[in-house]
């Protein structure tokens, strides 16, 4: 477990006690299927190798996106996102720890296959509900689980995805409808319950996710920030002079710095005003991903095509950069390129391919200083780099 994992798993034991509590969790069961017929071809051993592996590979996702392990059962986990440690967006961070499980698990797969002639596979299930989490047992064993009907909901997507997928519930896709591509399962019969579920299946994030605030068609006027709201117009009125500034937005999760980070964009880019707003967010678990807000801007900004190959990406990218700056172009597209792990392989990677990591990272941080002078230069642009709602932005 990651060390700073661990620090807020202790700080979250120590702060409730891990007494019963009622919570809504998000629960991801992943299992391996075809691991009887391989325990029976393999030794003993030989198995228990192929399984720590296979562990390892469920696991790490689950860590990354700073969810529990709850339990570990013969060839299957069952994961906690909520519980103990509480994000705003736990169901997201579920689907993405299941994804990342799935695509995690392939490489293996294909080595066992090549290897040794066994098939296997994974497959997830994920719910989000209302449980009763905390230590459960007797004097003999104690254990921090999660009771309630949610938990066998999860439980059953699990049992009914197919292998290499990731299947959820309508409860969870209600969460995160917006931000994922889905496939329809229609519903299933499960016992226990009066109406079949409807399931879908995760398929990957979407290249342009949408919001998971407020409701669709529906705006309320801002209540309470005026002072903070004038603070922030004042600052856009002096960068539209030429004088820009940084400005720290700073709260306890739930106070409205998003609402009020909105509501500024809509008054800056309305009104017949010329300025422009790019965001880029670094979330909380990417805090060991390289240039996390800058990949999600740029990403944004030049909106790579997901079916397209790396050097049709790259393509797309250096003709944006020309467009403005047509001399600097092949200057500065590598370096983004390499920034958003886009793999090129023409005669532009040749500025990139010898470089040491420490000139490597000097070029990039110039390619994106330059990158943001030329898309400036037209007209004022806000550049809003974000981190979600539960942290300080």
């Amino acid at each position: 477990m990651p060390n700073e994992l661990q620090a807020k798993l202790n700080a979250a034991r120590v702060s409730t006690g891990m007494e019963s509590e009622r919570r809504i969790v998000t629960m991801l069961f992943c299992d391996v299927k075809g691991s009887t017929a391989m325990a029976e071809k393999l030794d003993p051993e030989e198995w228990t190798s192929i399984m720590n592996q296979v562990f390892g590979r469920m696991i790490e996702p689950v860590y990354q996106y700073e969810g529990t392990i709850a339990r570990l059962m013969g060839d299957a986990i069952l994961a906690f996102f909520g519980a103990p440690i509480t994000h705003e967006d736990d169901p997201q961070r579920a689907v993405l720890a299941g994804l990342g499980i799935v695509e995690g698990v392939r490489p293996l797969r294909e080595l066992i296959k090549r290897t040794q002639g066994l098939e296997f596979d994974v497959r997830v299930g994920i719910n989000t509900g209302l449980v009763v989490v905390g230590e459960v047992g007797s004097d003999l064993r104690v254990q921090y689980t999660a009771m309630g009907d949610a938990v066998n909901l999860a439980a059953r997507m699990e049992q009914t995805a197919q292998p290499g997928t990731v299947q959820i519930s309508g409860n969870t896709y209600k969460l995160v409808a917006s931000l994922f591509e889905f496939e329809s399962l229609g519903s299933i019969e499960v016992k226990g319950k009066s109406e079949p579920i409807p399931t879908y299946r995760a398929l990957r994030p979407k290249a342009q996710p949408g919001s998971l605030r407020g409701i669709e068609g529906i705006h309320s006027p801002l209540v309470g920030r005026e002072h903070e709201f004038q603070i922030l117009q004042a600052r856009v009125d002096e960068l539209q002079h030429g004088r820009g500034s940084i400005v720290a937005l700073m709260a306890e999760a739930g106070l409205g710095k998003s609402r009020l980070a909105a509501e500024l964009r809509q008054w800056s880019t309305g009104n017949n005003r010329a300025l422009q707003w790019h965001e880029g967010r670094s979330l909380s678990y990417q805090s060991s991903t390289p240039y996390a807000p800058f990949v999600d801007l740029f990403g944004t900004l030049f909106q790579p095509m997901v079916d397209t190959t790396d050097d049709e990406k790259y393509a797309d990218l250096k003709a944006s950069i020309e467009n403005l700056a047509p001399e600097r172009a092949p200057l500065i597209a590598p370096f983004i390129a390499t920034m958003l792990g886009i793999e090129f392989a023409n005669e532009d990677a040749q500025r990139v391919k010898y470089l040491s990591p420490p000139q490597l990272r000097e070029g990039i941080f110039q390619a994106v200083l330059e990158l943001i002078e030329l898309l400036a230069k037209s007209r004022p642009r806000k550049i809003s780099r974000q981190k979600p709602p539960l942290n300080v932005c």
